[in-house]
C-alpha cells in the first residue's frame, strides 16, 4: 500500500538548519582519526567508469583496491597485517570478468560491482535493465548497483517505481543490490524521502 506516500511532507527550513549544525559538529583527531580514515577506505567501491576502459587500467585498478595505502604508512601505524583492503571494485558489466580475473590473480577475495539498470541515466526499457543485472551476475559481480528511473519519480509514478525496483533486487539472484537515486535530479527533498523509502521497501530481501 503506498498511498500514503503522496502525503509526505519535509520541513525544508528544519533540514537546512539540521544540516548548518552537523557541519559544526566536532571531528576526531589524531589516533581516532587515522582510524576512522582507515575504516573509511574499507569502505570505498573503488571504480572505473570510463568509456576507455580497458582488461589492463582494470587490472591497475584492482591492485590498487588490494593495496590502496602505502606499506611504509601501514607500518607506521602498525596495521600493516590487518589486511586493509577497499571494500569492492566497481565497473561497467562489460568489464566485470576483467575484473574477476585480476582480483583471483592478485589472491584476494574483494567484490566485484557492476553498475546496471541503464547506469547513468536510467533511460532504458525495463526489460533491458533486467538483461543488463543477470549478465553482470553471470559474469561474476557480487553487487548490483542500480539507478532509478528518475521519469516515475518526477511524475508521481510511486507504484511502477516500486515494481521497477522489486523486479530489479529479483534479477540480481544472490548478489547484493545498491540503489542510486540520483538525488540532484529528482527535484525536491520531499521527492527524495518518498524515493527513498520505495527503494527500502522494493530492494528488501
Amino acid at each position: 500500500e503506498l498511498g500514503w506516500i503522496s502525503k509526505v511532507y519535509v520541513n525544508r527550513p528544519a533540514v537546512v538548519r539540521h544540516t548548518e549544525r552537523i557541519k559544526k559538529w566536532r571531528t576526531v583527531k589524531g589516533n581516532w582519526q587515522a582510524a576512522w580514515l582507515l575504516k573509511a577506505v574499507t569502505c570505498i567501491d573503488l571504480t572505473t567508469l570510463s568509456g576507455d576502459d580497458t582488461p589492463s587500467n582494470v587490472h591497475r585498478l584492482c591492485l590498487k583496491a588490494k593495496n590502496p595505502i602505502r606499506e611504509d604508512l601501514l607500518k607506521a601505524l602498525d596495521m600493516h597485517d590487518k589486511g586493509i583492503t577497499c571494500g569492492a571494485v566497481c565497473v561497467y558489466p562489460a568489464r566485470v570478468k576483467d575484473a574477476v580475473n585480476a582480483l583471483k590473480a592478485a589472491g584476494c577475495n574483494i567484490p566485484v560491482a557492476s553498475v546496471a539498470a541503464g547506469f547513468p541515466s536510467g533511460q532504458t526499457p525495463l526489460e533491458t535493465k533486467l538483461a543488463e543485472i543477470k549478465l553482470a551476475v553471470k559474469y561474476g559481480a557480487r553487487e548490483i548497483d542500480i539507478v532509478i528511473s528518475r521519469s516515475l519519480v518526477l511524475t508521481g509514478q510511486w507504484e511502477a517505481l516500486y515494481e521497477e525496483i522489486r523486479q530489479c533486487r529479483e534479477a540480481c539472484g544472490e548478489a547484493h543490490m545498491k540503489t542510486i537515486l540520483a538525488t540532484g535530479e529528482l527535484g525536491s527533498l520531499a521527492n527524495v524521502y518518498k524515493a527513498s523509502m520505495i527503494a527500502m521497501m522494493a530492494g528488501k530481501d
